[in-house]
């Protein structure tokens, strides 16, 4: 019986449960509202049970609908239950012959209290969605019974303690989301040694977890990760050694790692063909190599670390390098912006503000903008600020009429603020163009940019009168 996908905005209906062979029940995504009624007991057959997204579902999930033995899909995610589950698992776990649940989705609640040891009987489960919750306390040892399961997802609760070691009996695991929670304690080769299917892991940290990585320096990993996400928790100060045989990433985030190193050859060597390069956050040093290979749409985040040297020309291999997002502000990068750079015809985001990008005598921008950024034209967020760029803004960038970003303070750019900036980039909603050199009047073909809601010219060589229509910028609220 499928009924989703309406709107229906009364109780569950107790004539349902005077159909007792029903083998599957679909009433997702409609308006249902109050508790789960005791009557699902009588469901014996019941194979699937959908009641996620119906946003008024409340109530303590009952043991009652726990017996339902024959169940192998439970959906109650995105609904408003609350409590704690233990009895609900606990009547799952009591089934002859073993619960048949496979796939279990109890996300997005406001489900609380801790993780019974009765969720480790569940031996068919092969999914199990937690994430979203206010689930307390440690990881129950009993979940490294859990021998079949594929998908693990933790992520935005209020659980503690360590990692148990039984977690490295999850062979079959493809999936562990396990971010924002507060963990304690390490996380070492033991953990990880037997997840030999392990594809996906994401750990990011929130401020009152102390967990970190505890990995041998010649440990070699038995699975093959395609995403790795691991934000504010300590992998350094070395370069992680483990990811020398990870060569099927295509997302990699290393983000505030607490790494001091530089980006090892063998690493530049793995031929990685990435979605998303984040490094942010580090102590890494030396130069950005030239040989970097993305596929569209690619990010790169480079941002507050210490490299240094001259933005790389990547002239070797732009035809690989479809860049979506570029960040590689807050270091220590000289020299002026290749002309390369306008290559980069996929770009949306360029973020170079907060280096010492200034003149170089034996360049050919001499420490301008180059014309070349103009040819960007699907570029939305520009941000050049806090450098030594000189010369005017170059008219080629009217070319870039998508633009919503344009930040080019703290420069020392000069001439006249370009009137066709008002004409040729309608969605603009932030323009600074502070602490220049800029003279002149303030152009009235500014005041079409109907979108705008921050505008600074500040500290400049400006001059005439501020035309009559800034007061009319509606979006400024």
């Amino acid at each position: 019986l499928d009924l989703s996908n309406n709107g229906f905005n009364s109780t569950l209906p107790h004539w349902l449960f005077n159909i007792t062979n029903l083998l599957s029940l679909d009433l997702s995504s409609n308006d249902l509202q109050g508790d789960i009624p005791d009557g699902f007991s009588s469901l014996n057959s019941l194979q699937l049970l959908d009641l996620s997204g119906n946003s008024f579902l409340e109530g303590q999930l009952s043991r009652n609908l726990g017996t339902l033995c024959n169940l192998q899909t439970l959906k109650l995610s995105l609904n408003q239950f609350s409590g704690e589950v233990s009895d609900f698992i606990d009547g799952l776990s009591e089934c002859i012959n073993s619960s048949s649940l496979a796939r279990l989705e109890l996300g997005y609640n406001q489900l609380t209290g801790n993780l019974p040891i009765s969720l480790g009987y569940l031996k068919n489960l092969r999914y199990l969605e937690l994430w979203y919750n206010s689930f307390l306390g440690s990881i129950p040892p009993s979940l490294g019974n859990l021998t079949f399961l594929e998908e693990l997802y933790l992520t935005s609760n209020q659980m503690n303690g360590k990692f148990p070691e039984s977690f490295g009996q999850l062979s079959a695991i493809r999936v562990l989301e396990l971010s924002d929670n507060q963990w304690e304690g390490f996380i070492t080769d033991a953990h990880l040694r037997n997840l030999t299917s392990l594809e996906e892991l994401s750990l990011i940290k929130t401020s009152n977890s102390s967990l970190s990585f505890n990995i041998s320096f010649d440990w070699i990993p038995p699975f093959k990760l395609r995403y790795l996400v691991i934000r504010y928790y300590q992998l350094g100060p070395k370069f992680p050694t483990w990811l020398r045989n990870q060569t099927e990433l295509t997302t990699l985030v290393l983000n505030s790692a607490s790494i001091s190193d530089t980006l090892p050859s063998w690493f530049l060597q793995l031929n990685l063909t990435l979605d998303e390069l984040d490094v942010g956050g580090n102590h890494l040093s030396g130069r950005i190599p030239n040989t970097l290979v993305f596929r569209f749409p690619g990010s790169v985040d480079l941002s507050s670390n210490r490299f240094e040297g001259p933005i790389p020309l990547w002239s070797s291999n732009l035809t690989k390098l479809y860049l979506r997002d570029l960040d590689i502000s807050f270091n220590s990068i000289n020299g002026s912006i290749p002309q390369s750079v306008g290559n980069l015809k996929q770009l949306l985001t360029l973020v170079i503000s907060n280096n010492n990008l200034s003149d170089m005598t034996n360049n050919n921008f001499s420490g301008e903008i180059p014309e070349s950024i103009g040819s960007l034209l699907t570029i939305r967020f520009l941000v050049l600020s806090n450098n030594h760029l000189s010369g005017e803004i170059p008219p080629s960038l009217k070319n870039c009429s998508l633009m919503d970003s344009l930040d080019l303070g703290e420069n020392q750019l000069s001439g006249n603020i370009p009137a066709w900036i008002g004409e040729s980039m309608p969605s603009l909603s932030i323009l600074r163009l502070r602490s220049n050199h800029f003279n002149g009047t303030i152009p009235s073909e500014l005041c079409k940019l109907s979108a705008l809601h921050i505008l600074d010219l500040s500290h400049n060589n400006l001059l005439g009168p501020i035309p009559y229509c800034v007061g009319d910028f509606s979006a400024m609220t």
